[in-house]
């Protein structure tokens, strides 16, 4: 075996165990968040939610124009001297400081935008967060450019624990409304950053060095541009719904993307971070990237169309058992967003794909045209009605995948009916999943049976039949991305659970006859 075998092994087992550790810190989230969720909104108010969503729609501007100037640039670079990392650190503390002041300053004009003068307060008070995420950012980052997920794992979990299952439910518990929401923040992202510096070692000196900040700064700009257009067409229709139709409106509004993002921020997202800078350091093999991109499209698809029936399906018992009775209006709106999951989630692949080659000055102009779309079509839809606002946001999602999907396409070599093919085994379990959920759903309603009892049911119909429709389905229509699986992860750096894994794989890998 030559290095560069020897050395791509060691990138796929570090890799898989990052992708290990990312997924077991992605279910502790889920579960906490659901729990969280769950206690929170019956403590709080639409209104309180709605506050706040106005007030993180700047907050995570912010951060996504400010501290993408450093961090991915420390991924996606192929040698990283010490220097980098202190010059991109003395970066990040000094564009967290400038951005708070901003923040801080225009906070006032932007509650009276809004009509809403508690939300002025709320900012300034969450803009010591863009201080306190400048210090953090680039340990952070290094943390994922080495793979180290199992610590990141930690401190997520922790700093989570600490923020809102401590701080926020104890403070809801005590009356304070948005304020338990702002402190919980606050409180989890200082635990967070303590834990990263903690982990990394890193000296917290300031250097500058001109050559080191300007190649930083070159490479940032292009992610910097890229994240601020995705964040303002993710967060444009709340901005739009927070003005025009008010905070009640937007507090249904963001609980029914906050169920929505579930699959995308707890399946799709933890990928992310493990493959960007594992595709990084692949980015001289587009060959490679290829094989990598079209596997996981299968598999995110294939997890996506069946969540997304789910979702559709059993929008009113997930409603009344997560939120409760007050938020009946978000089922409709969670029916219309179902539609968004399969982009959203496959979406994560060509972000990854496209950061680690470098072409994000051509990702940023289509996704500047999705938050036009987004802003300028909410806006004009406001008109008729929150539900008619959704619909175009979800409409504008899906010609932005597209757009970024050509581009991937592109730059890895591939044919669309490539990607097509991969959506076949998804389209036939999504198919069996909704047919199967749609009778259920029927007879657990005629039955009359509450909502709890009922969604449990609809679950285990719907896991049932997702697993029967892929073990018996006929051989065209099968995830070739098993067999792949089979032949080039190394489960074993996964230890017990890998081996379920590989288990599991070779019982749906056997041959059936073609079709």
């Amino acid at each position: 075996m030559n290095n560069n075998d020897i050395r791509e092994t060691s990138l796929s087992e570090r890799t898989l165990s990052g992708i290990g550790w990312s997924y077991l810190a992605t279910f502790i989230r889920a579960f906490l968040s659901l729990l969280v969720l769950v206690i929170l909104a019956r403590l709080l108010t639409p209104v309180d939610f709605g506050l706040l969503a106005i007030a993180w729609i700047f907050i995570m501007l912010g951060n996504r124009f400010g501290q993408a100037f450093v961090g991915p640039a420390v991924i996606q670079r192929a040698e990283l001297t010490d220097g980098h990392i202190q010059v991109g650190f003395t970066l990040s503390v000094l564009i967290g400081f400038a951005m708070a002041v901003m923040i801080w300053l225009f906070a006032p004009f932007i509650g009276d935008f809004f009509r809403e003068p508690t939300a002025s307060q709320v900012l300034q008070a969450l803009s010591v967060i863009f201080i306190i995420n400048g210090i953090g950012s680039v340990p952070t980052h290094l943390l994922r450019r080495d793979l180290h997920f199992r610590e990141l794992m930690v401190a997520d979990t922790l700093a989570y624990c600490v923020g809102y299952g401590f701080t926020a439910i104890a403070l809801a518990l005590q009356g304070y409304g948005v304020w338990s929401l702002v402190w919980g923040e606050i409180m989890h992202k200082v635990v967070h950053t303590v834990m990263v510096i903690r982990y990394t070692h890193m000296p917290l000196r300031p250097r500058w060095a001109l050559q080191e900040a300007t190649d930083l700064l070159s490479r940032g700009a292009g992610f910097s541009l890229a994240r601020s257009f995705e964040f303002i067409a993710r967060q444009g229709g709340y901005f739009v719904v927070g003005r025009w139709l008010g905070a009640a409106s937007l507090g249904y509004f963001t609980r029914a993307d906050k169920l929505i993002l579930l699959p995308r921020n707890y399946v799709g997202q933890s990928l992310f971070h493990v493959l960007f800078p594992a595709m990084a350091q692949r980015q001289q093999g587009t060959e490679r990237l290829a094989t990598i991109y079209l596997h996981g499209f299968e598999v995110l698809s294939l997890v996506a169309l069946p969540v997304s029936a789910l979702l559709f399906v059993c929008a009113p018992e997930i409603v009344s058992v997560i939120l409760g009775g007050q938020w009946t209006p978000v089922v409709v709106l969670l029916q219309i967003l179902a539609f968004a999951v399969l982009f959203q989630m496959c979406d994560i692949l060509n972000f990854a794909a496209i950061g680690a080659l470098g072409a994000v000055y051509r990702q940023a102009w289509r996704q500047g045209l999705h938050a036009v779309l987004v802003v300028g079509g909410a806006w004009y839809a406001s008109r008729w009605g929150l539900e008619t606002v959704v619909i175009v946001i979800v409409g504008a999602q899906v010609f932005a995948y597209l757009l970024l999907a050509q581009l991937t396409v592109s730059l890895l070599s591939m044919r669309w009916r490539h990607l097509l093919r991969c959506c076949l085994p998804a389209l036939w379990a999504g198919a069996w999943t909704a047919a199967a959920l749609w009778l259920t759903a029927g007879q657990v309603r005629a039955m009359e049976l509450p909502a709890g009892p009922a969604l449990v049911i609809e679950l285990l119909v719907w896991l049932a039949t997702l697993i029967a429709a892929l073990y018996y389905a006929p051989s065209c229509l099968r995830p070739a991305s098993i067999k792949w699986a089979l032949t080039n992860i190394p489960f074993e750096v996964l230890g017990a659970p890998g081996s379920y894994m590989r288990k599991g794989c070779k019982w749906l890998a056997r041959e059936k006859e073609d079709c």
